[in-house]
């Protein structure tokens, strides 16, 4: 069973190969990080070795384009602030017009509200004189009709000349009430005519002011709209140069990890942060002990057999599909009451009232002491 162990012996030294991996990885970042860094703040140094120059022309061909972009973002930005100056200007340009014309709309609005209100009540006397000639001429046709009544009786009555001349008096009144009532009802027609003509003056005023509202507050919103988008363009623009500006930076990091790498191996530190040589140097060997680690755990596993390691592999696959197999019977497999056919119950079950009845049941009760005597008899004979 050796080759179990040198299977799970080789498991363990996959994981820990695994492991080893992970950690080089990480440890090769941190080391690219540190030498980048020292390439970074080294680069005055790194004037002082020839084989560094390509190096040095290429980093100042990208901080001269990295200054062209940050002098584009900053003019940019001056054009954003800017733009967002002429917003709040505008919008307290818009304030105050807006603020002007209601200024403006607010004694018009009083005027057309009197001129309504004298127009309700223009109409509501000429109404009322409207209603009293209906009412005088309703009055007249009552006395025409009492006086036609009056005649109309036979024999007339005692009081028949005062009671005519009471009605007649009365009717003669009407029309002069009448005629001033028709007097009335003109000078108030021309009331609510008058009436109309201002409050329609007024509305039109009121309309053309209402109207210039809305145009000046269309003018001024457009205007925003046009500078709210100048803004998003900006700053779109500003986005776009911000990753260009990353990126120029980016493409400068192989020139600083050539430049760290060169000063590392030389052991040139930069004055202003000389502890960067130090981690540079311990990223170094960290990564070089794991390195090694890695060589040593290569070796472990050349070292195994390989015919057992198959032997290991095999058993395993064999466990796992025998495994398999067993859990498929398992999950398809009825039920432990289903496990007989369903004719079971008819081939099992007994008639006991015919069995009764049978030849054989009578036999077996007569031949039974017979038959256990002979049982018992050729199992003694056996016996002995």
């Amino acid at each position: 069973m050796s080759f179990i162990r040198t299977g799970f012996r080789e498991i363990a030294l996959k994981v820990k190969r695994q492991r080893t991996r992970m950690v080089l990885r990480h440890e090769k970042r941190l080391l690219q990080k540190s030498e980048i860094n020292l390439g970074r703040e080294g680069t005055a140094q790194a004037a002082n070795f020839p084989e560094l120059r390509n190096e040095i022309v290429a980093l100042k061909k990208l901080e001269q384009e990295q200054k062209e972009v940050a002098l584009r973002i900053a003019r940019i930005e001056e054009g954003i602030k800017r733009i967002e100056e002429e917003r709040q200007q505008n919008a307290r340009e818009q304030a105050e017009a807006i603020a002007k014309l209601e200024a403006e709309k607010k004694p018009l609005l009083q005027h057309r509200n009197q001129a309504k209100h004298n127009l309700d009540v223009c109409e509501r006397e000429l109404a009322g004189v409207e209603r009293r000639i209906q009412e005088s001429e309703a009055a007249d046709r009552n006395l025409l009709k009492e006086l036609t009544d009056l005649h109309a009786l036979n024999p007339s009555p005692a009081d028949f000349e005062a009671r005519s001349a009471s009605i007649t008096t009365r009717r003669a009144r009407l029309p002069d009430e009448r005629a001033e009532l028709v007097r009335a009802r003109l000078g108030s027609a021309d009331a609510v005519r008058l009436g109309k003509e201002k409050l329609n003056t007024a509305e039109a005023e009121l309309s053309a002011v209402e109207k210039n509202i809305a145009q000046t507050r269309t003018e001024f919103e457009a205007r925003d709209r046009k500078l709210n988008d100048n803004i998003r363009a900006q700053q779109e623009a500003a986005r776009e140069a911000r990753t260009r500006h990353q990126i120029v930076e980016e493409r400068k990091n192989p020139a600083y990890l050539s430049i760290g790498r060169h000063l590392a191996a030389k052991g040139v530190a930069p004055p202003n942060a000389p502890h960067l040589l130090a981690e540079a140097h311990r990223r170094k060997e960290s990564m070089d002990a794991h390195l090694r680690h890695k060589a040593e755990l290569a070796l472990l596993s050349s070292q195994i057999d390989k015919q057992e390691l198959r032997k290991f592999y095999f058993s395993v696959f064999s466990v796992l599909v025998l495994l398999a197999l067993i859990l498929l019977v398992v999950f398809q497999s009825p039920r432990g009451r289903e496990w007989l056919p369903q004719e079971t119950d008819t081939i099992l079950s007994i008639n006991a009232d015919q069995f009764e009845r049978a030849n054989l049941a009578k036999r077996w009760r007569n031949e039974e002491p017979a038959l256990w005597s002979g049982l018992v008899g050729s199992r003694i004979k056996s016996a002995s």
